[in-house]
């Protein structure tokens, strides 16, 4: 990974004028994506009919308001959302394959950050794109507001990193929240509200443990997660119309 920022950094912009460090953290952004999705295809091809299937879960769920407490339509409702995944082809456990392919990823990419000698050597709009953006943050001595440092520009990439994630773990919900809108209304169900509780629990947990460290490692980690979530939304757009498209038929 390190070697690939490099050569296409150098190879875009030999003097390192900023443009070409940025440019090649997109392009490897991208190229490793596209090995983590043709890894995880099935594991994410499977999130993605999970999404798809929220209305039908919601309507199973909602005939069952009681699993919670009673244990015959707890079962009920388990054999119901099983068949559901089966008709849909659908492994709930293969879902944890994409958290399993993208620690030692992050890893991978964490340390060709820190040892590209692109990034270490030049900078975009002031910032050094190896240094962190906590401690350009912190960094308050001379005329920073002037930017000498990069603050500003340090500033903009957290907030667009932190943005970016927000969205790309809302952009499914939100689309889902549409579809389920449309249903009758039906009896509350704690079961089902407990689960989506969880869910969406974990979600900020991720997502709030990614906006930290992407405050506290380099600037590259920054643009790199707010490239990867960009791709992200990209995919869910495409992949809901796909299985929108599929559902009508």
């Amino acid at each position: 990974v390190s070697f690939l920022v490099d050569s296409i950094a150098y190879g875009i912009d030999p003097v390192l004028s900023g443009v070409g460090q940025v440019l090649s953290i997109v392009i490897v952004t991208i190229i490793v994506r596209a090995v983590i999705l043709a890894l995880t295809f099935k594991s994410t091809l499977d999130q993605q009919r999970t999404q798809a299937i929220q209305p039908q879960l919601a309507k199973i769920q909602a005939k069952y308001p009681n699993s919670n407490t009673n244990r015959d339509e707890a079962q009920r409702l388990q054999q119901e959302q099983m068949a559901l995944y089966k008709r849909n082809k659908i492994n709930p456990m293969s879902m944890l394959l994409t958290l399993i392919v993208q620690f030692p990823v992050f890893i991978c990419v964490w340390g060709a950050m820190q040892g590209s000698s692109a990034l270490a050597s030049g900078s975009f709009l002031n910032l050094r794109l190896s240094d962190t953006i906590s401690s350009v943050l912190m960094n308050f001595s001379g005329n920073w507001y002037a930017n000498p440092t990069g603050w500003w520009t340090a500033l903009i990439l957290f907030l667009m990193m932190a943005g970016f994630q927000i969205l790309a773990m809302m952009l499914p919900r939100w689309m889902n929240d549409k579809k389920i809108k449309k249903l009758p209304k039906t009896t509350a169900n704690p079961a089902q509200d407990k689960n989506g509780g969880n869910m969406k629990m974990m979600s900020w947990v991720m997502v709030i443990f990614t906006i930290i460290m992407g405050f506290a490692l380099p600037a590259a980690m920054g643009l790199y997660w707010a490239v990867g979530a960009l791709i992200s939304m990209a995919q869910t757009f495409i992949m809901q119309g796909l299985m929108g498209k599929k559902t009508k038929k």
